[in-house]
């Protein structure tokens, strides 16, 4: 068992929520605690620590390359392991260790609220995503100069393509991902015998 899955059990609990101020924890978000002296090798690593992050949202902007959120925390056994939010989040709320994959429902991958996560095997994670071919939408995103980026999104054959335009490709590549879900999510719960574009039209 590597160091992250070793962090994320419920016997590190207590520890974790010593760490973390979970209030909350419903919208996706943690905050840093005052940390005790005992986390640290030294009474300086500890004042700093405090002095920088205590009060503060837990972990960086997702970036394009790797868009979960990513947190570094160090343990004074383990020392220091780095997890993503989403799998602390869930530990903090079920008290469970994380089931192996964790599905962000609204394909959104740094939406953390709970209420979008769920457990699911690999094929349930690869079909829940734009590029499966079960999709009934699909779309690109392009460049246009000046840091800016245009999702062109195509909820079905037939349906005129929609467009918008975002300051930064991880927006373009979110804003691409939700509609997807969005317009594959309408047509999932549209009647039986309902076209795709009855579906999408309502």
């Amino acid at each position: 068992m590597n160091k992250t899955d070793q962090l994320l059990q419920p016997k590190n609990l207590d520890f974790l929520r010593a760490c973390f101020d979970t209030i909350q924890i419903d919208k996706g978000y943690l905050f840093w605690n005052e940390r005790p002296r005992h986390h640290f090798k030294s009474s300086r690593n500890h004042t700093n620590f405090n002095n920088r992050y205590a009060g503060t949202i837990v972990g960086k902007t997702p970036c394009l390359k790797m868009p979960h959120i990513l947190v570094g925390v160090r343990h004074p056994d383990l020392g220091p392991v780095r997890v993503m939010l989403h799998r602390l989040i869930w530990l903090l709320k079920y008290e469970e260790a994380p089931p192996k994959l964790i599905d962000h429902i609204n394909r959104i991958p740094f939406d953390n609220r709970p209420s979008n996560l769920r457990a699911a095997t690999q094929k349930e994670n690869l079909t829940n995503c734009i590029s499966n071919s079960g999709c009934i939408s699909s779309g690109e995103v392009m460049e246009i100069g000046d840091g800016r980026y245009k999702t062109v999104f195509v909820p079905d054959q037939g349906l005129a393509p929609m467009v918008f335009e975002f300051d930064s490709r991880l927006m373009a590549n979110t804003a691409l991902n939700y509609l997807s879900f969005l317009f594959d999510a309408r047509y999932a719960d549209a009647p039986a015998g309902t076209s795709r574009a009855e579906a999408l039209r309502v």
